[in-house]
């Protein structure tokens, strides 16, 4: 996974979840579950954080809060 740096570079940022505990659930649920999903899912969770910060900061907050996602 990897994110634009300030200089327009792309940076790796790593997991931002725990893959394992992904792939329990989705075993527990009888399936099964690709690299590249597990890739998306923490796509998914940095661009869902970046937009909480962005609400919080508009609303003039430091703190990240649960209506922020």
């Amino acid at each position: 996974m990897s994110e634009m740096s300030e200089s327009g570079e792309k940076k790796e940022t790593g997991l931002l979840i725990v893959q394992s505990k992904v792939r329990e659930v989705i075993r527990q649920k009888e399936k099964r579950v690709s690299d590249d999903f597990i890739n998306a899912l923490s796509e998914h969770v940095l661009h869902t954080i970046e937009r909480a910060v962005q609400r919080a900061s508009a609303n003039g907050r430091s703190t990240l809060r649960p209506e922020d996602i």
